[in-house]
């Protein structure tokens, strides 16, 4: 008997806690006009830095995943990054390709600074952990930019560590102090490093000798976020964006005059740039979800729309095909088009900013699920398992959502998660249960649940879940929140009205990645979390006609069951950010300690005094 209820009780655990867990769909090139997007398992990934590989490849890096590629028809396969030396997940960020055909790719996380080396044969990464001590080093760096530079090596942008870096495979590591905080880098025509910077100038740093010099933009200070991509052009000038004031500027190396042209559509947020094929430079605009092309000789723009909005654009590479590609974090889809022929149709609008001309909103999907000005959140599950004694089910990824705004308290002190003003605040699909009713079966129903039996449409059987109550939210002492849910059994025999609950689950998740983190150049943050917890799984009611048949399903699945018999294991992704449906709603702030939550997110780290040039240290790190 007890080997009977412990097996009754795993059964029941996996009704109840699979429920909405649905197998990820591989990423599939959809053509939509002359754009194809691909659609990533896990869209919350956020993918961000892009580059090409061999064979016709294209890799990407995810703040809140891991490294994916894309192959030549499209599949999309995703390798997990290695934890750092505190035992937790990096932040990868941009990507960008060395001579030898390795990938590169930077860590976002200021507690561990790291930068990868990705072999394309294997999608095996080699991790590299930046000093943090001494003059000279990248102590909070959020390291976000990288490229390969003129002597063979990669050198990447150490943002609020003020340093620049380079990099060689053997692990040897210079930092080289700038006084300035790098964002985006490139190598010029004159085999200089040129890169953007937080205080809206370009900056160049001679190899040979570690000087610095900083130009300034006419217009660099006057937004936020200041300075995004930077990109030698094809007149040999350096091109970058500035997508707080919605401008693409030009520097001539030789005379450091800068020139800068606006965007045709104000506030779109220009991010991204490369030089295409065809001559011309082309950018993402974050905030329209379009993509445009700039004429070096005059510096006309042309915006392209994109097909899906709120896809945030960001990177962009002139990548396999000749086609122009680029990263659509907001959506969680990678991009391309051919230069040659871009979408015809109007430009999509941008969103609007925080503040007209200072601070346009690089827009997610999920934001627009939410109020303007509203704390927004969305957690998606990415796997995890149900224990309940010696038995353990894996749950694969792409499963349940949440999303809301915080609001304020209700009754119970706690502040209540509302539902988003678009979409469902729970999504989930039903799941079929292998071998359905017969399968459930005590002793005999792993066998009869293979037979022929098992799949007539009366014994069909599969798991739904809906809220019981309001989602409660805790902020102190960490991200918490309460659910209340209900778990259905749908199948001919047992009804409409079958259902396992009210479950109560008292969620805490833990932030897999230290805290949250959000890049500056996006407008959300997004990290990966675990949850584990214990669940306590009630009796089912309204079961066949009347109830009849309560008793028995109760009796196959061992139920009710106690919390301390059963644990709950999940890895997600949970997303924060501002809403911006521009919808009503009677508030018209966000809760003092959700408020208090993204700013604490959205602060970089202070760089205090950075050393200033020619200063530079060399060490050599032990490869991971």
């Amino acid at each position: 008997m007890r080997h009977r209820r412990r097996k009754a009780i795993s059964l029941a655990a996996a009704l109840a806690l699979a429920a909405g867990a649905l197998t990820a769909v591989p990423g599939v090139a959809a053509a939509a006009g002359p754009v194809a997007q691909i659609a990533l398992p896990v869209p919350d990934v956020v993918p961000s830095g892009l580059a090409a590989g061999p064979g016709g490849t294209v890799w990407y890096a995810a703040n809140s995943g891991g490294i994916g590629r894309v192959d030549a028809a499209g599949k999309v396969t995703e390798y997990a990054v290695g934890a750092n030396s505190r035992d937790l997940l990096g932040i990868p960020d941009a990507m960008a390709a060395a001579p030898d055909g390795s990938l590169w790719f930077t860590d976002l996380s200021a507690s561990v600074p790291r930068v990868g080396r990705v072999d394309p044969a294997t999608g095996a990464s080699t991790l590299y952990e930046l000093p943090t001590t001494g003059t000279v080093g990248f102590r909070n760096a959020q390291v976000t930019g990288i490229t390969a530079g003129p002597d063979g090596a990669m050198w990447f942008t150490g943002r609020s560590s003020g340093s620049i870096g380079r990099i060689e495979a053997s692990g040897t590591v210079t930092a080289y102090a700038t006084g300035l905080v790098p964002v985006e880098i490139t190598t010029g025509p004159d085999r200089a490093l040129w890169f953007t910077t937080n205080g809206g100038t370009i900056g160049r740093l001679d190899p040979a000798t570690g000087e610095v010099a900083s130009y300034p933009t006419p217009n660099g200070r006057n937004g936020s976020p200041v300075m995004g991509g930077i990109v030698t052009g094809p007149d040999g000038d350096l091109w970058f964006t500035e997508p707080g004031a919605g401008k693409v500027g030009r520097i001539d190396p030789a005379t450091h005059a800068v020139t800068e042209y606006a965007t045709p559509l104000a506030d779109s947020m220009p991010s991204g740039i490369t030089a295409g094929p065809d001559g011309r430079l082309w950018i993402t605009e974050m905030a329209a979800s379009n993509i445009a092309s700039v004429d070096p000789l005059s510096g006309a723009m042309r915006e392209y729309p994109l097909p899906a909005t709120l896809s945030a654009p960001a990177r962009i590479i002139s990548g396999p095909g000749g086609h122009l590609w680029f990263t659509e974090p907001g959506r969680g889809l990678i991009g391309h088009l051919d230069p040659a022929a871009p979408p015809a149709g109007t430009r999509n609008p941008a969103v609007p900013p925080t503040r007209a001309g200072s601070a346009p909103n690089g827009a997610a999907r999920f934001m627009n699920q939410c109020p303007a000005g509203q704390i927004c959140q969305t957690q998606a599950t990415t796997g995890g398992s149900v224990k309940i004694g010696s038995f353990e089910q894996e749950l694969p990824a792409g499963a349940i959502r949440i999303t809301g705004y915080i609001g304020e308290p209700d009754e119970t002190g706690d502040l209540v998660l509302k539902p988003p003003v678009a979409g469902r605040q729970l999504e989930s699909a039903p799941v079929e249960v292998p071998g359905g009713l017969i399968g459930r079966l005590p002793l005999v129903g792993p066998i009869l649940g293979k037979t022929p039996a098992a799949l007539w449409d009366v014994n069909r059987l599969t798991v739904t879940q809906s809220l019981a109550g309001p989602i409660h939210v805790s902020l102190s002492g960490g991200l918490g929140a309460k659910a209340s849910l209900n778990v259905h059994l749908n199948n001919q025999l047992l009804g409409a009205t079958c259902a396992i609950g009210p479950i109560e689950a008292d969620l805490a998740p833990a932030f897999r990645t230290g805290g949250l983190a959000i890049n500056p150049a996006l407008s959300w943050g997004a990290a990966q979390i675990a949850i584990d917890a214990p669940v306590a799984v009630p009796a089912a009611k309204g079961c066949g006609p009347f109830g009849i048949l309560d008793g028995v399903i109760n009796q196959m699945m061992g139920l009710p069951s106690p919390a301390s018999e059963n644990s709950m294991t999940l890895t997600g992704i949970i997303s924060l950010a501002a809403g911006i449906n521009p919808s009503n709603t009677p508030e018209t702030a966000p809760p003092a300690p959700a408020a208090e939550l993204l700013r604490k997110a959205r602060t970089p780290v202070a760089p205090g005094a950075l050393p200033a040039a020619p200063r530079k240290t060399t060490v050599r790190v032990a490869p991971r």
